[in-house]
C-alpha cells in the first residue's frame, strides 16, 4: 500500500520580520510543535515511516522538513526541496510527487503551504474542496490502494483513504 504524508510547515515569522513571504522562517515555538509533532507519529504502534520527504524551498518548509527527517533518524538522501512546491497548487504537488518518487518508495512525505496542502488532502481522499484546511505544522497520511511497489502514477486513479490526521496544537 502507498502511503502519502501532507505536512503543512510550522508556525513561522511574519513577511515583516523575514523581509519576504519566501523568506520566513520557523519560530522557536514552532519548531518545538514540529518536533512533537514528528516525535509522536514516530512512536505510533503502526506508523510506516517516511522513505523520502520533500519540501518546498521556502525555509520555513525546509526547516519543518529537516526536523521530521532528524526525529526519523533519515539520511540527508531521503530528503530533497523542489522549487515548485512554494507557489504550486494541488495538481503541481501532486505531479511533482509523482514525478519525483522512485516507484520502490512505497511511502513518502511533502512539506508545503496552504491553501495547496488542505487541497491535496480533499482532492486526494475525495473530500469537497474546503473540507480540510491544515494548520501550521498538522500532519496527515493518506493510504492508496496501490502496491508498495506499484508506479506512483497509479495515484491518480485511486481514492485516498485518510488514515491519520495529526493537529499540531494537540500534541
Amino acid at each position: 500500500m502507498k502511503r502519502l504524508y501532507i505536512v503543512r510547515h510550522g508556525a513561522a515569522q511574519s513577511s515583516y520580520e523575514a523581509g519576504s513571504d519566501v523568506a520566513r522562517r520557523l519560530t522557536p515555538s514552532g519548531r518545538e510543535r514540529v518536533r512533537r509533532v514528528a516525535e509522536w507519529l514516530r512512536v505510533q504502534p503502526d506508523m510506516v515511516p517516511p522513505q523520502r520527504i520533500i519540501a518546498s524551498l521556502a525555509p520555513r518548509a525546509l526547516e519543518t522538513g529537516e526536523i521530521i527527517t532528524d526525529v526519523f533518524g533519515l539520511s540527508g538522501d531521503a530528503f530533497s526541496k523542489i522549487r515548485e512546491l512554494y507557489s504550486g497548487g494541488a495538481n503541481e504537488y501532486l505531479n511533482t510527487l509523482v514525478k519525483s518518487l522512485p516507484d520502490e518508495v512505497s511511502c513518502a512525505m511533502v512539506v508545503g503551504h496552504n491553501p495547496a496542502v488542505s487541497e491535496l488532502l480533499a482532492s486526494l481522499t475525495g473530500a469537497m474542496a474546503g473540507d480540510y484546511r491544515m494548520r501550521k505544522g498538522d500532519a496527515a497520511c493518506v493510504a492508496f490502494d496501490v502496491p508498495d511497489t506499484g508506479a506512483w502514477e497509479e495515484i491518480y486513479a485511486a481514492e485516498g483513504k485518510l488514515e491519520r490526521y495529526v493537529i499540531a496544537a494537540a500534541v
